[in-house]
């Protein structure tokens, strides 16, 4: 069930796209020979806009990118091409936390929860048939070719997940629809072999056709307490994209990204913002803060909400929080509250009686 908060961010974004996405698409355009230059201009924008991948741009500017590919390389296939050299990434936190629901359903609500982490561009819904589950999907964009494009790249990405289930020899999915029309005959053997089933296109809408019982079925990537740790860091990107952007929301929202990818340092947040270490230095005084207080900031948010909501260890904890060790990360705590993270713990528990 969507919350009210995540229905309070999908008015708030409206029909955007978040720039990760859009660089994970500009990225493999250019594998196809795409001038990257000629992209861009063709979507208004520069090289210094893409700073900030947690950053929102109008969709617009994603359907002229997308139409001029589309227009350049005369291939109906291109969505298929570039579903193949999909991964995780393209998604962000996203891509990382879906596979690892539970069950196709989790994974299912969960994508419907937290899609505005890559943005708005379309509807999640889930419809059932006498034995049919109807998994939809309706695009926003009025664009057709962006329509066409889209919806076979998002409902090829669905299909990867939908292969997760442990179907214990059961063909889950059914069949897929587009509501577009099939570019020429010749092309349909390949999209049944693309997606493993009878594909049918002119539908009344775009969606996948599983069996009721798929709903239920563990994924093979399922790990529940990973899936609560990268829940915590989804959820606080969606709280960072209701609040105006200063550079400081910036930072602390590159330092939840990049603390979820093992890979925060200052260099590499000043690098995702598109700006040196001694300018994200002078940015973050001139609005009184500094990158150390940001970071003990949100490892402490995040280090509270461990100790108290979930039971990961410290030596967990610590490494989900970038410290080198659990000493590490025990003197650290300590030095924020006079305690360590078990005695933390405890009082926490002891309070809850």
């Amino acid at each position: 069930m969507i919350t009210d908060f995540q229905k309070n961010i999908d008015e708030t974004l409206g029909s955007q796209v978040l720039f990760g996405l859009f660089k994970h698409f500009l990225e493999h355009a250019t594998l196809y020979g795409i001038n990257r230059s000629e992209l861009l201009l063709q979507g208004g924008l520069t090289e210094e806009q893409l700073g900030d991948s947690n950053q929102c741009i109008p969709l617009s500017y994603f359907e002229k990118a997308v139409s001029y590919t589309y227009g350049i390389l005369k291939n109906p296939l291109i969505s298929l091409s570039f579903s193949k050299k999909m991964d995780s990434t393209a998604y962000g936190v996203l891509g990382h936390l879906v596979p690892l629901s539970s069950t196709l359903s989790k994974a299912i609500y969960t994508l419907k929860e937290f899609q505005p982490l890559i943005g708005c561009i379309g509807d999640i819904s889930i419809q059932t048939e006498s034995d049919i589950v109807y998994w939809k999907w309706k695009c926003r964009s009025t664009d057709p070719i962006f329509i066409r494009c889209a919806t076979e790249y998002n409902l090829a990405w669905w299909v990867s997940l939908v292969r997760l289930v442990h179907d214990e020899g059961y063909a889950v999915l059914k069949a897929v629809h587009f509501s577009h029309t099939l570019a020429t005959p010749e092309l349909q053997t390949m999209y049944d072999e693309f997606f493993g089933c009878p594909v049918y296109f002119s539908q009344k809408e775009a969606a996948l056709l599983l069996l009721p019982k798929s709903l239920n079925m563990t994924l093979k990537t399922a790990n529940s307490g990973l899936y609560d740790s990268v829940k915590i860091f989804a959820q606080k990107l969606l709280e960072q994209q209701k609040v105006e952007k200063t550079f400081t929301e910036q930072v602390r929202a590159q330092i939840y990204l990049l603390l979820h990818q093992e890979r925060l340092s200052r260099e590499n947040v000043a690098e995702q913002l598109a700006v040196n270490v001694r300018t994200l230095s002078r940015k973050l005084h001139q609005e009184d803060n500094s990158y150390s207080t940001i970071l003990d900031q949100v490892r402490f948010e995040l280090a509270e909400n461990y100790l108290a909501n979930y039971q990961h260890s410290v030596v967990f904890i610590s490494k989900a929080l970038g410290f080198y060790n659990s000493h590490s990360f025990i003197t650290w705590f300590r030095l924020q509250t006079n305690l360590t993270p078990t005695q933390y713990r405890k009082k926490l528990n002891n309070s809850n009686i």
